[in-house]
């Protein structure tokens, strides 16, 4: 496949999903050093928002990406599992006899928050590879910006050495 034909199948990917760059705002919050119990309560779960509005796009980022990582020909560190309609990932282990216990974390989160530390680390393995995908188009992301999801896949998708 040519570098021109991986360009047009990415963009034609990122314009199935209406992906464009913009500005995210974010709440300018006072710096503090340490957080008081009733705000470190309100960093974990249980979520007020129904799971599926948190589910429904990382399943959209993850078809988005599996897609894109197959027309460019890369092969990224953390293998993305589908089991019905969940998603896992997962260590690529280089030797079933060495690495026996190569778990699989969820890419989604349950009604009642049981795997939420694991949810929280399937998302941060997804996270570094939508960094290596940036890497390897030679998109550099800094660690601050790691955990911007979707900020990375566009990114990558605009790089101008996109396929090379």
């Amino acid at each position: 496949m040519t570098v021109g034909t991986r360009r047009i199948l990415v963009k034609e990917v990122t314009s199935l999903f209406e992906l464009k760059p913009g500005v995210v705002e974010e709440p300018v919050l006072p710096i503090q050093h340490h957080l008081s119990t009733s705000q470190a309560e309100e960093l974990m779960p249980p979520f007020k928002h129904p799971k599926e509005e948190l589910n429904a796009p990382i399943g959209l980022v993850i078809h988005m990406l599996s897609l894109i990582v197959r027309y460019l020909g890369i092969k990224l560190p953390f293998m993305i599992i589908q089991k019905g309609l969940r998603h896992y990932i997962r260590m690529v282990s280089p030797s079933r006899q060495l690495w026996h216990n190569h778990r699989k974390m969820p890419l989604f989160l349950e009604e009642d928050d049981k795997n939420f530390k694991k949810f929280v680390i399937g998302m941060a393995m997804l996270n570094y590879n939508l960094a290596y995908l940036c890497y390897t188009q030679g998109v550099k992301i800094t660690v601050s910006q790691v955990a911007d999801t979707l900020q990375s896949l566009i990114a990558c998708c605009c790089a101008p050495n996109l396929g090379m």
